[in-house]
């Protein structure tokens, strides 16, 4: 409890004069943290990035969204008003400007907003004209071709087999 108030305490502290990159970090940090900022940080935090938003690149912006869309499909942390913006940020920026990494998380973002949060966004959201095509495309490259199974699960799964039990490591399902 102690460092979480220490965690709020400086976001709140900070937030008036973070960059970009501060911003979507430390959405990031309570997204893979699992921790729902307090009322204080989280209102820091959106004013943050309602600052720093038009300044935002393709990182800050697909790390953002990701953590914020994250936090509501696990924790049910309310979308923050400027959630639209994001997207409108992200309508902004080519395609190409985007690395692998970013543009798949901007498709899982996509995919966690559609499928799970959608229903309690605020306001119009406006996807990227692309986000179909050649982000949903590098997402299914990184789901079907760029992964890594470890040695153990391997061994399991070929153990599995060997007693006639049928398994699969890695499968997609028909709708990728």
């Amino acid at each position: 409890a102690e460092a979480r108030a220490a965690l709020d305490a400086a976001v709140v502290r900070v937030a008036q004069d973070t960059n970009p990159r501060d911003a979507a970090n430390v959405a990031w940090a309570f997204a893979t943290l699992g921790l729902m900022p307090g009322a204080e940080a989280r209102a820091a935090l959106e004013a943050a990035v309602v600052r720093v938003g038009p300044d935002m690149n393709p990182q800050n912006v697909s790390t953002t969204l990701w953590s914020v869309l994250s936090l509501a499909a696990t924790r049910a942390v309310p979308l923050p008003a400027c959630y639209p913006s994001l997207w409108q940020a992200a309508c902004g920026l080519e395609e190409r400007s985007f690395n692998r990494v970013e543009i798949r998380m901007l498709f899982h973002a996509h995919l966690i907003h559609t499928e799970l949060v959608g229903g309690v966004a605020r306001g119009e959201v406006t996807f990227p004209p692309w986000i179909m095509h050649q982000a949903r495309e590098a997402w299914m490259y990184s789901a079907r071709d760029d992964v890594t199974v470890s040695r153990s699960v391997k061994e399991i799964a070929s153990i599995l087999g060997d007693l006639g039990i049928r398994n699969e490591v890695e499968r997609l399902t028909d709708d990728g």
